[in-house]
């Protein structure tokens, strides 16, 4: 009865694949899922932790410069040049008059003779070709007329500028730190460190003024290659553009900028310090994974929320791993193959055992007829 050994329990072959295929396909899909997202939170993380790295050493090199200035503030040279100025009142008239043409006068004549000729300014002028990260110094008397600088300025009186408010907002003085921008007078992009010049009666004696180059400042960001597919940059927190590698736009935004406010509010409601990563669309419709980190500047100079962030092509990232999943893939699909197997064996076995059970309850015809002989 070779017939016996295909027949098949359709009822017990049902049964095993509507409890068994659902089970599979549904633990799988969720291997797969958990597995995925596991492999892109870790590497979101990674490349958090590549952003934090990057904003402590702006915030180290910052800091750095703070003091370097700080300490230049108090150089005998430039320090009694500052204690000795005039005291006299300022002439507004005279003195717009004056920086309407200061930088366009000769050399030689005597207020920027006055100005370049002293020991400050020939101190000055060294520093800037010894030390090439300070583009320009310039140092102002208490009432913020030029008295000291590295090389000819395009102003002479400079009290009405944001950098010398900041600093003279008190007696004392307090040092502070211009956001990165484009300077006309050094010719690059570059940030105004600027510290009061103390003086012998508690008040600030002037204001010394360096633009430094932020080149050397940026390196960590720059340095982080990360291929065709991913980028480096110093963003705002609104998302404006403070630095990234190429040519600069001072209109340029990340393209993330949504997503990043969104989760800079979520993880510092305080303001506090932290790190985030996050999925975000590029402007060519591509997923990109996403690494930030904030900047310790925004704790003393508020007006420089910056944050680091980093950024990967999510396929790119996923790429080394995809072949893992096609291999996983290829073994669900024969384990599938073998449950529909073990469910098609199961139910013919079934099937068999069945019938051959049917059939020892029917009685053979010749023991009939040999029963009923008997009887009579």
């Amino acid at each position: 009865m070779p017939h016996r050994l295909h027949a098949i329990n359709y009822r017990v072959f049902t049964t095993l694949l509507l409890v068994g295929l659902p089970v599979f396909l549904v633990g799988s899909y969720f291997v797969i899922a958990s597995g995925r997202s596991n492999l892109k939170e870790a590497f979101g993380a990674s490349l958090a932790q590549r952003a934090e790295q990057s904003a402590a050493a702006i915030d180290a090199y910052v800091y750095r410069r703070v003091v370097d200035v700080s300490l230049l503030a108090r150089v005998p040279d430039v320090r009694n040049l500052a204690l000795k100025a005039p005291r006299r009142p300022v002439d507004m008239a005279a003195v717009a008059e004056l920086d309407r043409r200061f930088g366009a006068l000769d050399l030689k004549s005597p207020v920027v003779a006055d100005v370049l000729g002293n020991t400050a300014s020939h101190y000055f002028t060294e520093i800037t070709r010894q030390d090439p990260i300070y583009r320009e110094l310039l140092l102002t008397d208490r009432e913020g007329r030029l008295i000291a600088a590295s090389n000819l300025t395009t102003d002479y009186y400079q009290a009405d500028e944001d950098w010398w408010k900041r600093v003279m907002a008190d007696d004392a003085g307090e040092a502070t730190v211009s956001d990165v921008r484009w300077d006309d007078s050094a010719r690059t992009y570059a940030m105004e460190i600027s510290v009061p010049v103390p003086g012998d009666d508690g008040r600030s004696a002037g204001v010394l003024k360096a633009v430094a180059d932020i080149r050397e400042m940026l390196a960590s960001v720059a340095g982080i290659d990360l291929g065709n597919a991913g980028e480096a940059m110093v963003v705002r927190h609104n998302g404006s553009v403070v630095f990234r590698r190429g040519t600069q736009d001072p209109h340029a935004r990340f393209f993330g900028s949504t997503r990043l406010q969104q989760a800079l509010g979520a993880a510092q409601p305080d303001g506090g310090l932290t790190r985030v990563s996050f999925n975000a669309t590029d402007s060519a419709g591509d997923s990109q994974m996403v690494g930030a980190a904030t900047c310790q500047l925004s704790a003393t100079y508020p007006h420089l929320p910056w944050a680091v962030v980093v950024w990967e092509s999510e396929s790119r990232a996923l790429a080394p791993v995809n072949s893992m999943f096609r291999s996983l893939m290829l073994v669900l699909a024969l384990t599938l193959l073998a449950v529909l197997a073990l469910a098609f064996w199961l139910s013919t076995r079934l099937a068999v055992r069945a019938l051959e059970s049917e059939m020892e309850l029917v009685p053979h015809p010749h023991i009939a007829t040999m029963a009923e002989e008997e009887s009579v």
